[in-house]
């Protein structure tokens, strides 16, 4: 007896081939899910990185805008404070001016002998000043211009001009404020101080009393009169 040769009719590789695409299109389905599962992760994960630093911005941001503002407030603050500053210095410079120029003419109205009646004080510079006034004789000049440094707040004077007008004699003088005179501030700024004068007797000529008083150039400076002693 011949033994059969047994042969599979049955279409196997259409079959084989049929099952390769079925596991090739469930690998390709479940390669496709987990793309999309990272694809949805890292969007997730990106979005949440985003809001996070989104808030960590607008914190920063309300910060800085309130630092801002504070130094805003410093800023006004230290203007306030300058403002301040320079108002009381302002107010112990005129204090200091008020008080030098009433020390400045009790001085004068200390030391003056009888008979001299200023009229005015004009500041000419800084430290220089122009006294000017009427006397009722050239002796009575005199005696000014040498007490005048006793005051210890001007120097030796200087005969600017010297003016007979009716019965009395006008004249000015020029004087430095004393080296040694502990005074602060700009005086140049002073307002000329005024005081009122008097008539007097008739006045002799004052060079014959005062040969040696320096005689320094007319000055042009006028003083307003006002009271003072």
């Amino acid at each position: 007896m011949i033994p059969l040769i047994q042969l599979n009719m049955l279409p196997y590789r259409e079959e084989q081939d049929k099952q390769k695409k079925a596991q090739f299109t469930r690998l390709m389905v479940f390669s496709g899910l987990i793309g999309v599962g990272l694809l949805v992760f890292t969007y997730v994960s990106l979005s949440g990185l985003i809001l996070n630093q989104e808030s960590r911005n607008r914190q920063l941001t309300a910060g800085i805008e309130q630092l801002d503002i504070q130094i805003k407030e410093v800023e006004t603050l230290e203007a306030e404070k300058r403002d301040f500053l320079a108002r009381k210095a302002k107010v112990e410079e005129l204090e200091n001016k008020r008080f030098e120029a009433a020390r400045m003419i009790d001085s004068l109205n200390t030391v003056a002998p009888e008979g001299i009646y200023l009229t005015g004080i004009k500041a000419k510079d800084v430290s220089t000043y122009t006294l000017s006034g009427k006397a009722t004789s050239d002796s009575k000049i005199a005696d000014l211009m040498r007490v005048i440094p006793s005051t210890n707040v001007f120097g030796q004077p200087s005969l600017d001009r010297i003016n007979k007008v009716e019965s009395v004699q006008e004249f000015e003088l020029t004087v430095a404020v004393s080296a040694s005179a502990p005074m602060n501030g700009d005086y140049a700024n002073v307002a000329p101080v005024v005081m009122s004068s008097e008539a007097a007797s008739v006045a002799s000529d004052v060079s014959a009393s005062i040969p040696n008083t320096p005689v320094a150039p007319a000055s042009s400076a006028t003083a307003t009169s006002s009271p003072a002693n």
